[in-house]
């Protein structure tokens, strides 16, 4: 699927077949998931190759950011699918020919559902002497990092109120219903990490692409441009740097969940184990008295059976006394 827009963000019709040609007034062309045949239309009207599928990704630097034949070709790791337990990165192509930007992906970060709803309000009141392909890729690349931040905010939120509720569940009465819930938790922390990461990936990725645009002639010689990409790559910093924060923090839960599961574990264990000292003494008493030796003169009395079983309670009370003077229970 091929969407285009002009040089105002202005979405223009589609002219829906395959060997149709694209209007001249295409600024923006984004490919999703394109055909064969779509690929074509693109290249007949930017007259430069477009970057299959494979290519995107290719994990290369000298792949991914280079200028071939005029045109610029960039390669960004996007996080997709971020408000899911199952983040991904998406490998997103960008290809500046003369005054045009293609895109060419095969996810929908929603980053650029974002931007191309406000995409008329953006480029419409852009204060660039030279509007075009630049322009839009600037400000796509910094609704992508704007997209990050809301996502590291959203996650860092979530992971507060999950620190909260594993340290209030570890003041619950029941050690076995605090330690499923505790286990329960750690899938939780594992999906918060593995979003965080794909964040911080894709930020690295977006920091060379940023540090590439600034190396063009058309950015250097903006004054606007340039400023606006060096205002990105601070913020790609900065986000970098919450998100090494946000990491460790996770950590530090993950860290916490698994100190209680063991304590509680070990509440277990202790309890388990004051248990067997109070019913060992009994035991023995009651081995030694299921012994068959012939010559054990006080089974024969009267009295034995009762005096046998007050010692066996004694020897259990005693031990059960003492631990509950230590605060064992």
């Amino acid at each position: 699927m091929i969407r285009l827009y002009d040089g105002q963000g202005i979405c223009l019709d589609n002219p829906g077949t395959d060997d149709a040609a694209l209007p001249e007034a295409a600024c923006w062309i984004d490919m999703l998931h394109p055909t064969p045949g779509e690929e074509a239309q693109v290249e007949a009207l930017i007259g430069v190759e477009v970057p299959s599928r494979d290519e995107l990704h290719d994990i290369e630097p000298s792949s991914r950011l280079y200028i071939e034949n005029g045109a610029v070709y960039l390669t960004a790791s996007v996080v997709s699918k971020a408000d899911t337990e199952f983040a991904e990165i998406a490998d997103i192509g960008f290809v500046l020919a003369g005054h045009r930007l293609i895109t060419i992906r095969y996810a929908e970060p929603k980053a650029f559902t974002v931007f191309a709803a406000s995409a008329h309000r953006e480029l419409a009141h852009r204060d660039i002497a030279s509007p075009g392909g630049h322009d839009v890729m600037a400000r796509l690349i910094e609704a992508m990092i704007d997209r990050s931040a809301e996502v590291l905010e959203h996650r860092s939120r979530r992971i507060d109120a999950l620190s909260t509720e594993v340290f209030s569940r570890s003041a619950a009465n029941n050690p076995e219903a605090v330690t499923r819930d505790l286990e329960a938790t750690l899938g939780v922390i594992a999906g918060h990490q593995r979003t965080v990461a794909k964040v911080r990936e894709s930020l690295m990725s977006l920091a060379r692409v940023t540090s590439f645009l600034q190396t063009l002639p058309e950015i250097m010689g903006d004054r606007t441009l340039k400023q606006r990409c060096r205002s990105m790559a601070v913020d790609v910093q900065s986000l970098s740097e919450h998100a090494d924060f946000i990491s460790e923090n996770i950590i530090f839960l993950l860290d916490a969940s698994l100190g209680l599961i063991s304590v509680q574990q070990n509440q277990v264990m202790k309890v388990l184990s004051v248990a067997a000292m109070i019913f060992l003494p009994p035991t023995f008493i009651g081995t030694v008295y299921g012994m068959n030796f012939q010559d054990m003169p006080e089974l024969s009395q009267p009295w034995a059976y009762p005096v046998a079983l007050s010692v066996m309670a004694v020897s259990a009370l005693g031990p059960y006394l003492w631990f509950k003077r230590k605060g064992w229970f």
